[in-house]
């Protein structure tokens, strides 16, 4: 362990954040759809490097308690908070530590399972950036699973383009003023032109929309940071490949089929390097910006088509809702489901939500369970492993996830759920119902506390609770 010293994220804190597609489940799920045999998520040991205050972290150790969770930033305020949160949960399952990149390998206690580098790679030194695959090639698990993201190339020169241009017009100001003369800039540039534009000031006038987007926090680590250096996945997955590692596939929505070859492609003696070929070349078609690949030990042989026994053999739930003209709706987009057996499943998800139901008792057909893996794709479903790891109804003395309740306490409206989301609640009646939910309380002594909280009636504190179970909150 390193002395703790002061970081730019002391003096600007990063948002504290859940990013879905680092959990581990996620990364087990592409791992068993190419033929591997990934750790158990529910004893698997979980290691972050560069997780902040270890929201991401806690929430997964406040769902598993079963497995191990360790987390290490180089920010001592960033994990203190973190720490803070840990113990008023009561969480004894995870730890966050302050530790430099460079002594991680001699100050972690290895191997781990799973092992996450979320917002890393592409914004440090070259040497902590050879550290950190070496560390994963050394830390990770014989059939453990890697996650590391990455601003890509070659979308990465148009973003270097853009942060050239704010470095110059910022020089050398500091503080509020460096903050304000970034927007100015960027709102500059994001104006629609007076007169004719080339196709390359049309590009570099939308990536100053997106990024005008970004909180502050967010904008002066990623952006304006002292290091930016987007990398290629021929990059990558080479530098994995000296640290003793392979390229498995990609855990973003809609690249997730990045794990598998197109059918219409004739497997080669090394598929890993044919596929990379492969999606490198997609990538410089697409103008890709960003990668969040999944990476394995040298000696796993992935498979890459899908394996259909195995999807058969995951779980799947759904955040749909069905509207009134029979079709399906997730957030703001309504859509159709025409294969009537494969509606029916899907309207089983929606129905029975939060409970996860396994792909080989929802279809029938090899066809019809990779249409649900693209609808995983797609962000429709979600696939896991396992059973749901909390409550999927109501129990007599209801247990709200401790996290929660420990948020809560601190007054923070963004809370995580036990599905590893990021959820606001600002209204006073859930909030207060949520606090008392410890287990010592049967109905009718929450019913006391629903009234407190607005519900005065039976059906109302029922109607209140099942919805708690059916955002993940409860634990038991």
């Amino acid at each position: 362990m390193t002395e703790a010293t002061h970081t730019a994220y002391d003096e600007v804190a990063y948002p504290s954040a859940i990013f879905g597609q680092t959990a581990p489940d996620r990364m087990a799920v592409i791992a068993r759809l190419a033929g591997l045999t990934p750790p158990p998520i529910e004893t698997a040991r979980v290691l972050e490097i560069g997780a902040g205050d270890g929201m991401n972290l806690l929430s997964l150790a406040a769902a598993f308690p079963d497995a191990r969770f360790v987390g290490f930033d180089l920010a001592p305020t960033a994990v203190e908070r973190g720490e803070r949160w840990r113990r008023l949960a009561g969480i004894d399952n995870a730890e966050l530590r302050v530790i430099d990149i460079l002594d991680a390998a001699d100050a972690l206690d290895g191997p781990f399972d799973y092992i996450i580098a979320h917002g890393i790679y592409a914004w440090v030194p070259d040497a902590v950036r050879e550290a950190t695959m070496a560390l994963i090639g050394r830390m990770l698990s014989p059939d453990g699973v890697a996650f590391l993201s990455y601003n890509a190339m070659p979308g990465g020169y148009l973003r270097l383009a853009l942060r050239d241009a704010l470095l110059l017009q910022l020089g050398d100001l500091e503080g509020a003023a460096r903050a304000q003369a970034a927007r100015d800039y960027l709102a500059a540039l994001a104006a629609e032109p007076e007169g004719r534009e080339n196709p390359a000031q049309a590009a570099l006038r939308d990536a100053a929309r997106l990024t005008l987007d970004k909180p502050w926090s967010v904008l002066c680590h990623d952006e304006l940071g002292p290091c930016f250096h987007p990398q290629s996945l021929s990059d990558v997955t080479r530098a994995a490949g000296t640290a003793g590692l392979r390229y498995l596939g990609d855990a973003d929505r809609e690249q997730m089929g990045d794990a598998f070859l197109p059918d219409e492609v004739v497997p080669q003696a090394d598929t890993t390097a044919q596929l990379v070929r492969i999606l490198q070349a997609r990538d410089h078609h697409d103008f890709r910006f960003f990668r969040q690949t999944l990476l394995v030990q040298d000696g796993v042989t992935p498979k890459r088509r899908i394996d259909v026994p195995a999807l058969f053999d995951l779980y799947a739930t759904s955040r749909c809702q069905r509207t009134e003209d029979g079709l399906f709706r997730l957030n703001d987009s309504a859509f159709e489901v025409q294969d009537a057996p494969l509606a029916a499943a899907l309207g089983r998800l929606v129905d029975e939500r939060p409970a996860r139901l396994r792909v080989g008792d929802l279809v029938d057909t090899p066809t019809r369970a990779i249409a649900l893996f693209e609808m995983f794709d797609a962000g429709l479903v979600d696939l896991c492993t396992i059973p749901s790891p909390h409550a999927v109804q109501v129990s007599d003395r209801p247990v709200a996830s401790p996290l929660v309740r420990a948020m809560l306490g601190e007054g923070l409206e963004t809370i995580c759920t036990l599905d590893h989301r990021l959820m606001t609640i600002a209204e006073f009646g859930p909030r207060h119902v949520l606090t008392h939910l410890d287990g010592t309380r049967d109905r009718q002594a929450l019913a006391s506390v629903g009234r407190e909280a607005g519900l005065d009636s039976d059906e109302a504190l029922d109607k209140g609770l099942r919805t708690l179970v059916k955002e993940g909150l409860i634990v038991a």
